[in-house]
Formats: structure tokens, C-alpha cells, sequence
């Protein structure tokens, strides 16, 4: 009887025991399994994760590609705050380059596109136009990108050194990190000898000043006629009451007073001082030469 009770027992722990180890097994199963698809999942998320570090590292790479080119590349487009960031750049490149231009600066329109938003702006002012001529230039050789629409010039009440301008042209601007902390940045251009261009509102060609000579004509006295007497060569030899004896180097002749002479006449005889007096009349100006015995006065 004690041996039979103790069989009982014996079977119903061993009973106990293959109940509890049948519910571990079925537990530890069903943990198995659950880890089993966790290692699935994590094995799959683990995959999609290389498959987004080798991305990441491509994507990385391109940037730095993209970013070198950037920095290298002759023309930029950056994240900047517009329309006040054009207007600095602008104030810059006139300060630096020593260009007295004076303009108004004007926002007119504001587009926005998938990659980049586009300004339009007007500038007008007065300069020369060899100054208005080197900011087209810098405006289209510095490094930030810019595309001119338009110029206008006109002539001013100032002279001509100086016209009026109107300049439309399209700024850019991108939503990135490529913000500048400053212009030296963009590393600009340094050339000031930038060539003279053609002034249009001047002639390709300008005729050469001609000089005229003027011809200097010596003025001739008419030919002294035969038997007239050259009273500015002519001694005085003899005074009467009424008439004179005299020579200009040839034979004596007698003049009575009224007589004709080279280029006048007699006119009179001072006999208290010895003189005979005559009227010359030379390119329209007269003078009176007055002659003594024997010397002119």
C-alpha cells in the first residue's frame, strides 16, 4: 500500500514537471519566434540603413563635388537677403573700384521657381560714360550672377561728360547655406585697366582741324608816274613867292602850289621859315610832310 502511494506521487510530480517544462517550451517557442522575426526586422532595417549610409556618403560626396565647383566656378548665386544685399553689392563694387556713379536703386518684380527666386531691378543715374561702361563691366565679370536686360543712355543739361542711365538687370537668389560672411569671399576681380570703350554719343571718325593759312597780302603803292616827284626822297633847293625848285634825285623841277606829287600834293609855302608843305595819301591814311631848304622835317 505505501508503495503504491508512493508511485502515485512520484507520477503525479513527474506530471507537474512535464506540464511545467511544456509550458516553458511552449513560452521559450514562442520567444524564439518572437526573436526570430525581430531578427528579421532588425536584419531588414539593418539593410535599409546601409543601403541609406552608402546613399548618404554618395549624396555627401556629390556636395562636396557641387560645393568645390561652387567655389571655383567664374559665376555664383548665393542665399542672400534681396533686394538690400544687391543694392550692397552694388555700393561695393562702386566703392572699391573708385566709381563716382550716382543712381537710384529700384525693386520691380519678385519671381519664385522650384530652385531659386528671381529679382528684377532698375538703376538710374547720372555718370560719365566710361564710368557707366566699367560698372557693365564689373557688374558682368565679379563673380555674383547677374543678367543685364537693358541700358539706356541719354544726354544731360550737365555737359557731355555726363549722361543719364537707366539699367535694368535680374538678380538671383537660392534657399541653402551658402550664405557669405564676406565679399572677399567671392574672390573678386582686381582689374582696374579695363579698356576705354568707344563713347557711341561721339563720331566713330572725328575730322582733323584744318588750318587755314591766311594769306598775308603785302599792300603795294600804285607806280610813281614819269615826271612826279617823290617828295619823302626830295631835297628842297629853292622857295619863291608862289613856287618851289625841287629834286628827288633826278632834274630840278619847279612846283607851284596845288601841284600834284607822288601820292599827294603841294599845298603851301612858309617863307619866314623856308618850308614847302605836301599831303601824302598812302592805303587811305593821309599825312602832311613838311620839307626845309636843303632837309625834311
Amino acid at each position: 500500500m505505501f508503495a503504491k502511494r508512493n508511485s502515485i506521487t512520484l507520477a503525479a510530480l513527474w506530471l507537474i514537471l512535464l506540464i511545467i517544462g511544456i509550458f516553458w517550451y511552449i513560452n521559450d517557442t514562442r520567444n524564439l519566434v518572437a526573436m526570430m522575426k525581430d531578427q528579421v526586422l532588425l536584419s531588414s532595417e539593418l539593410q535599409a540603413s546601409q543601403k541609406k549610409i552608402k546613399r548618404l556618403v554618395i549624396i555627401e560626396k556629390r556636395h562636396s563635388e557641387l560645393n568645390e565647383k561652387w567655389l571655383r566656378s567664374t559665376k555664383k548665386i548665393i542665399s542672400a537677403d534681396e533686394p538690400a544685399f544687391s543694392l550692397s553689392y552694388i555700393n561695393w563694387i562702386m566703392s572699391r573700384n573708385n566709381l563716382p556713379i550716382d543712381f537710384d536703386f529700384t525693386l520691380n518684380s519678385k519671381g519664385t521657381s522650384k530652385n531659386f527666386t528671381k529679382f528684377t531691378y532698375t538703376l538710374n543715374g547720372e555718370a560719365s560714360y566710361h564710368n557707366i561702361m566699367r560698372l557693365l563691366w564689373y557688374l558682368t565679370y565679379e563673380p555674383i550672377l547677374y543678367k543685364i536686360d537693358s541700358i539706356t543712355l541719354k544726354r544731360t543739361s550737365k555737359g557731355q561728360d555726363f549722361l543719364k542711365f537707366n539699367i535694368k538687370l535680374q538678380g538671383y537668389s537660392v534657399q541653402n547655406d551658402l550664405e557669405l560672411d564676406n565679399y572677399s569671399e567671392l574672390t573678386p576681380t582686381f582689374q582696374t585697366n579695363i579698356a576705354l570703350q568707344h563713347d557711341i554719343f561721339e563720331p566713330l571718325v572725328k575730322p582733323k582741324p584744318v588750318i587755314v593759312k591766311r594769306e598775308v597780302v603785302k599792300r603795294k603803292l600804285p607806280p610813281k608816274k614819269p615826271g612826279e616827284i617823290n617828295v619823302e626822297k626830295a631835297n628842297l633847293k629853292v622857295i619863291t613867292n608862289n613856287s618851289i625848285f625841287i629834286t628827288d634825285g633826278g632834274e630840278l623841277k619847279e612846283l607851284k602850289v596845288g601841284a600834284a606829287v607822288y601820292l599827294g600834293k603841294f599845298i603851301g609855302i612858309n617863307q619866314s621859315t623856308n618850308e614847302a608843305t605836301f599831303v601824302l595819301t598812302k592805303f587811305g591814311q593821309s599825312q602832311t610832310i613838311t620839307l626845309a631848304l636843303d632837309y625834311r622835317k
